[in-house]
C-alpha cells in the first residue's frame, strides 16, 4: 500500500482544495493511504473524524506566533511527520509558490523521494497582496528543482507556479466534481425555494469565501443594477470570511437588506444550486474554480469573470464578462438575460470533458503510482 501525505488541506470556509482533497479520500479504494497535514488548525472536529473514518490521519504542523519562525517550524515539525510516518510521497497543495517551496524543501530535508507540487490559483488573496505576489515571483523559480512532480488544475495555473518548467512536465487534472449529487434536482428546487420564501424570486447565487479573491463587492453592485431591471431579483451568498461584515454595509448603504440573503456555510450546496436560477463568480482570480463546475453540473447559467481560465467553460450557459467598474451596466444585463435561458442537463457532456469525480480521483491515484 502507498503511503502519501497531502499537505497544505484544512476546512477553513470549507474551500475548494479541502472539497477536493476529502472527495478523494472517500472515493478512492484501498490501495492508498492518504493522510492530511494542515498548517492551519481545522475548523470543525467533526470534519476530522468524517475522515478518520475513511483512515485519513489529520496532523496539524502548524505554528501561531511570529511569520518567520512560522516557516522554521513548519519546516522541522512537517520533516518529522514525514519521517516519522514513512510517506512514499507528498502532495503538496498552494496557491503561492513560497509555501510550495517551504514544504518541499521539508519533505527534500525528509528523504522522501516523490514530491507532487498541486498549483490551485492565479493570483494573491488577503492583505498584503502586493509583497504576497513579490514573495511567489521570487520563489516559483526554485520549486524547478525542490519537487519532482508538477501538476495544476488549469493552463492559467500553470503559468501563475511553474513558468520555468516545460508545460509537457506539466500533469493538469480537472477539478472533478460528483456529477449524480450536482446534478438538477426539481423536488430540491422547491424545497430550498419555500424554504428560503424564494418561490416567485430570481435567485442569483453565489457560493464562496467573503475574502478579495471572490469580489462581493462588485457582486453586489452588479446585483443593486440587475435589481433595477428585476423587481423579483434576490442575492442568496452562501460562506463565511473575514469581509463579510464590509459587504454588509454595502448591502444597507445600497438599501438592499430585504434582497440580499447571508446564508453562511451550508452542507447543502447541491439542493442551493438546484434553486437558483442564475450562479455568479465575478472573482478577481481563480486557478480552476470547483464551484463553477458544480453550478454547470446543476444546469445553471453561469456568469464568469473573463479573469477565470476559459477551461471553466464547460457548457453553452456560460457567460464571460470584464468586471470593471465601467462594465457593470453590462454585467447586469447579461445576468437579467438569463432568466429566460431553460434549464439544461449537462450530466453527459461534463463527463465526456472528464470532469466527474471517478475521473479526477483515478488522476490523482496515478500521481501515486
Amino acid at each position: 500500500m502507498k503511503r502519501v501525505l497531502e499537505v497544505n488541506v484544512d476546512d477553513m470556509g470549507f474551500g475548494g482544495v479541502y472539497s477536493l482533497v476529502r472527495n478523494v479520500i472517500l472515493a478512492k479504494g484501498p490501495e492508498v493511504a492518504l493522510d492530511i497535514a494542515c498548517i492551519e488548525p481545522f475548523e470543525q472536529r467533526a470534519h476530522i473524524e468524517e475522515l478518520k473514518q475513511y483512515g485519513c490521519e489529520v496532523h496539524y504542523v502548524g505554528y501561531v506566533g511570529n511569520k518567520i519562525k512560522k516557516q522554521f517550524v513548519v519546516i522541522r515539525t512537517l520533516r518529522d511527520l514525514l519521517k516519522a510516518g514513512d510517506y512514499d510521497a507528498v502532495h503538496i497543495h498552494g496557491d503561492v509558490a513560497y509555501k510550495l517551496l517551504v514544504y518541499s524543501v521539508a519533505s527534500r530535508l525528509a528523504g522522501v523521494k516523490t514530491i507532487i507540487l498541486h498549483s490551485h490559483a492565479s493570483g494573491t488573496d488577503g492583505s498584503h497582496r502586493g509583497l504576497k505576489e513579490a514573495l511567489h515571483k521570487a520563489s516559483r523559480r526554485f520549486l524547478k528543482w525542490t519537487g519532482t512532480d508538477f501538476v495544476s488544475c488549469s493552463d492559467l495555473a500553470s503559468d501563475w507556479m511553474f513558468p520555468n518548467v516545460r508545460r509537457n512536465k506539466i500533469t493538469v487534472i480537472h477539478n472533478g466534481v460528483d456529477l449524480d449529487r450536482f446534478r438538477f434536482d426539481p423536488a430540491a428546487r422547491a424545497a430550498m425555494r419555500e424554504e428560503w420564501d424564494l418561490e416567485d424570486s430570481f435567485v442569483l447565487g453565489h457560493v464562496g469565501r467573503f475574502e478579495y479573491q471572490k469580489n462581493h463587492e462588485y457582486l453586489v453592485k452588479v446585483f443593486a443594477e440587475v435589481k433595477q431591471q428585476v423587481p423579483s431579483a434576490k442575492l442568496f451568498l452562501v460562506g463565511e470570511g473575514s469581509l463579510q461584515e464590509d459587504v454588509r454595509q454595502q448591502v444597507r448603504a445600497l438599501g438592499l437588506e430585504k434582497d440580499v440573503i447571508f446564508a453562511g456555510l451550508s452542507n447543502e450546496v447541491p439542493k442551493l444550486l438546484s434553486g437558483f436560477d442564475v450562479f455568479l463568480l465575478p472573482s478577481h482570480f481563480e486557478g480552476l474554480p470547483i464551484v463553477g463546475v458544480e453550478a454547470q453540473a446543476a444546469g445553471l447559467p453561469v456568469v464568469f469573470a473573463d479573469t477565470i481560465t476559459k477551461e471553466a467553460k464547460l457548457t453553452e450557459e456560460v457567460t464571460y464578462l470584464p468586471i470593471e467598474e465601467q462594465d457593470l451596466p453590462a454585467g447586469a444585463k447579461a445576468v437579467s438575460a438569463a432568466a429566460d435561458l431553460s434549464r439544461q442537463d449537462p450530466y453527459e457532456s461534463l463527463k465526456a470533458q472528464h470532469f466527474s469525480l471517478d475521473d479526477t480521483v483515478a488522476e490523482f491515484l496515478a500521481l501515486y503510482q
